[in-house]
């Protein structure tokens, strides 16, 4: 490709086969089919099957696939059966949702469209950036997104913020006049051209297009940072520890008992289907499909709350966050400028208070902007501070727009040297002459006295140290009609001067307090200024001192020093960073033991979302670069979002326990049957079948249901869980092993009082599988909270959990009369009076459950969430 850099715009026009007047329609068409549209590469979308396939890598599953396997070994198809049906339903799902999010992702990335202003003809079009091509000539201004890599032809006070590419956090001036001799020139150092992606932060260009899509700077190296090596999401770890343990445990238990079986002199084949009831009653074949419900309702519940999942997995990963590190600019701010105020003298006209005429009207005098229909407010074009003052002074006096409008009689461009610009209209058969600017640079050209001069330096300053951007503005009316003339004879009025903020976004405060009662540590990385930054920090309460600010500078000699992350533990504002310290600084607090959350945008934010633990990209302003490197993508780009993502994550990860404890409880009571037959050498109480029965039909229904519980009171005022903290902590393993004894204890002395009063072995597991189904029935209440007592749960909260449990009993009674199930599960109806009587001994667990809760509660000196 021809370095354009090296390059007069003369000879770059002609290259391009184009002039300064641009293409006709015909030609434009023509290169438009030649060279492709002007859009940054995109992977291949994944086929379904493939994936279908990925829902089978979990651990679990694959101890499932090995149960199945072993299940057609010993000619129990049925039971391998059942489980392949529930891996099929459970890989369905998975595939349904994952397919659902990656078709969101697409329409948010196709509704988010670029467009550009290019002459056709001779004559300006607004046209969508895709549609741009080779030698289209390009209008650019403050706030424009440069749309391909261009050759400039001309500048004006030209600056861009190209850090989305280089990392480089200050502006780049920009000449077209420059010319390079060094063809491999960096990037960054390219003074003559605008890059894809990139930013005018202030000044005016026209340039022709060199190079687009793939051929752009930022096309180049879009494959490369789009591909996004994971960093363990806490559900993945956790459940990876917890299938390893089962494997551990099922492994050694057969072992141990097959020796036991041998020593007393088993048949081999007994003993096979001894092991193959323990391994059906230890896998928690429910499992799966009940985690992705859980997942993927908090899915649904989220991109109803603004966030797009691209990962289910990541839910629970933004639940187990302890800190986010935050862009300040579009996520807790608007990205947009606005007037709060325009003092005058002594009084102070805020956004909402009275007009007054001077300061309105001299507002728009000295402004770049342009309405662009309808004479709107919100329709305003052009550079930031112009459009903060235009919006600012026509919502008040709407027929401003005339003078805003109207021709100006001489000007003085807006230039950083100058630090100020300035206009004359002609008024009343005079001219007014407006200008604004900088306040100690309006200052030298007011005709003041002194001591008014030093009284309003000190005012302006006390407005700027509370994070405001100060422009100043004065005035003249003379028959003079040039500006300049008026300048030199420094005799301006001074009108007054406004304070400009960038507004934060509505319910950032509150979000941020609801981090603070969550045990959440917010940062905030931003390339702005530290006192801006400061002071937008101390007002979220980020940070109360200044000692808690690093600059760009501070985190160079920080890194220079080693990079310890004890030294940053403490700061909660990191501004003017570039990129690559985004990148350091949260794997320094990864170091510190943090699970980090970062948001970011652009190409060169593609790292930190990396190595984030969980990476979020702004959904509007964010690059397709980092949308496809991000977990979750912020359709509103807004900090609130991300916090109810945090809340909707922590509900998930809530329910996935309570669906733990459920499954793994009623399993260990299944073991208890297994062993307890073991040792007192009766016949195996319940068949591979009926476990089956109860783990995958049953109880499957319940925990389907459980998994949609709401979130529990208070879920956002506890302290987030130790980043390393097992599925299996001590609140899990008591409430377990106290639930599944009293279940296994109970259903094998049913069992064993059963045989030795005259019941056939039939008979006595029918009615043990009765008594296992109402303690499913009854146990899946108990599991509704691991704190709160069961009077205190609002059941009616879950309507669909009530109806499973009466599905879950119907369903058994149904198969207790219809013949198939009869006879595939060898069972018979049961009277009503016996039914009555395992219900009172299936009643009996709550009482045990909360007695359990209450204990607990108490040697914790009543700590937790009760």
């Amino acid at each position: 490709m021809e370095a354009f850099h090296t390059l007069s715009a003369e000879k770059a026009l002609e290259l391009t086969d184009s002039s300064p007047n641009g293409l006709s329609d015909e030609e434009a068409r023509k290169r438009l089919a030649h060279y492709g549209p002007n859009t940054l590469p995109e992977g291949r979308p994944k086929p379904l099957f493939m994936t279908f396939l990925e829902q089978f890598k979990s651990p679990i599953i694959i101890i499932l696939l090995i149960a199945a396997v072993i299940s057609f070994t010993i000619k129990e198809t049925l039971d391998a059966w059942f489980i392949l049906a529930v891996l099929v339903i459970n890989a369905v799902v998975g595939t349904w949702l994952e397919h659902s999010a990656a078709q969101k992702a697409q329409a948010l990335k196709s509704s988010v469209r670029t467009f550009a202003n290019v002459l056709r003809d001779g004559r300006i079009r607004r046209i969508e950036a895709k549609d741009l091509t080779i030698g289209d000539i390009v209008l650019l201004e403050s706030g424009d997104k440069v749309p391909a890599d261009i050759r400039l032809i001309e500048s004006h006070d030209l600056r861009v913020d190209e850090s989305l590419l280089t990392g480089e956090s200050v502006v780049v001036e920009k000449s077209a006049l420059a010319i390079f001799d060094d063809p491999e020139l960096p990037v960054a150092d390219r003074a003559n051209m605008l890059f894809a992606g990139t930013y005018v932060t202030s000044g005016r260009a026209k340039g022709v297009v060199v190079a687009v899509g793939l051929q752009t700077q930022i096309g180049r190296i879009a494959e490369m940072l789009a591909q996004k090596s994971e960093a363990k999401i806490p559900l993945i770890e956790r459940l990876e520890r917890f299938s390893k343990n089962i494997a551990v445990a099922i492994t050694v238990a057969s072992v141990v008992l097959f020796f036991i079986a041998l020593y007393q002199h088993m048949a081999i084949a007994e003993i096979f289907f001894l092991i193959i009831a323990l391994f059906v009653s230890a896998v928690p074949e429910g499992l799966p499909v009940a985690i992705t419900v859980a997942l993927a309702a908090a899915a649904v519940a989220m991109s109803k709350r603004h966030v797009i999942v691209r990962k289910l997995a990541a839910i629970e990963g933004l639940g187990s966050c302890t800190m986010i590190a935050t862009d300040k600019t579009g996520t807790l701010t608007q990205n947009r400028l606005e007037v709060e105020r325009f003092v005058v003298s002594d009084k102070i006209y805020d956004k909402h208070g009275n007009r007054h005429k001077d300061p309105l009207e001299t507002m728009v005098v000295a402004n770049e902007a342009r309405l662009s229909k309808n004479n709107d407010p919100s329709s305003i074009l052009g550079d930031q501070v112009d459009v903060a003052f235009a919006v600012f002074a026509l919502r008040k006096r709407p027929e401003l727009a005339e003078l805003l409008e109207a021709e100006r009689i001489d000007t003085i461009p807006y230039e950083s040297s100058k630090k100020m610009s300035g206009a004359t209209v002609k008024k009343d058969g005079k001219y007014l002459h407006v200008i604004k600017g900088s306040p100690e640079v309006i200052l030298e050209y007011v005709k003041m006295d002194p001591f008014k001069k030093e009284y309003l330096t000190k005012e302006i300053e006390k407005w700027a140290a509370k994070g405001y951007r100060i422009i100043a503005v004065a005035k003249v009316e003379s028959k003079e009609p040039s500006i300049k003339t008026l300048l030199e004879q420094k005799i301006f009025e001074w009108v007054g001067y406004a304070t400009i903020i960038d507004p934060l976004r509505e319910g950032v405060e509150d979000a941020v307090k609801r981090c603070h009662r969550a045990g959440i540590t917010v940062v905030m990385v931003t390339g702005d200024h530290p006192s801006t930054a400061y002071h937008i920090a101390k007002k979220l309460e980020i940070a109360m001192s200044p000692e808690e600010v690093m600059d760009g500078e501070m985190l160079a000699r920080w890194t220079k020093n080693g990079e310890d992350p004890e030294e940053i533990a403490d700061i909660r504002i990191f501004a003017r960073v570039a990129p690559v310290q985004k990148l350091q600084i949260v794997k320094a607090f990864q170091k510190l033991g943090h699970y980090v959350a970062v948001t970011g945008d652009g190409v060169n934010d593609a790292p930190a979302l990396k190595f984030a633990n969980i990476g979020i990209a702004m959904g509007k302003s964010g690059t397709d670069v980092a949308k496809e490197s991000a977990d979750l993508i912020l359709t509103d780009d807004a900090f609130p979002s991300i916090v109810n993502g945090i809340e909707e994550g922590r509900r998930a990860y809530d329910n996935i326990r309570k669906v733990i404890h459920l499954l793994i409880s009623t399993g260990l009571a299944e073991i208890i049957l297994v062993l307890l037959s073991l040792v007192f050498v009766t016949p195996v109480p319940l068949l591979p079948i009926h476990l089956l029965w109860l783990n995958l039909v049953t109880n499957g229904i319940q925990d389907v249901a459980l998994g949609l519980e709401k979130a529990e009171p208070g879920i956002l005022e506890r302290p987030p869980r130790r980043p390393n903290e097992p599925i299996f902590n001590g609140v899990m393993i008591s409430r377990i092993a106290t639930g599944g004894l009293y279940m296994g204890l109970l259903a094998f002395g049913l069992f064993y009082y059963l045989l030795n009063n005259g019941y056939d072995t039939d008979s006595a597991r029918n009615l043990t599988l009765m008594l296992m189904v109402l303690f499913e029935n009854v146990h899946v209440f108990n599991s509704r909270s691991e704190y709160l007592p069961i009077t205190r749960i609002k059941h009616l909260q879950n309507p669909l959990l009530i109806l499973s449990v009466i599905a879950a009993q119907a369903i058994h009674l149904a198969a207790l009369h219809i013949p198939l199930t009869q006879k595939l599960l060898e069972v018979e109806p049961i009277p009503v009076k016996i039914w009555d009587e395992l219900i009172l001994l299936a009643l009996g667990l709550v009482a045990v459950m909360e007695a359990e809760k209450w204990i607990r509660n108490k040697i914790a000196g009543n700590k937790g969430y009760t």
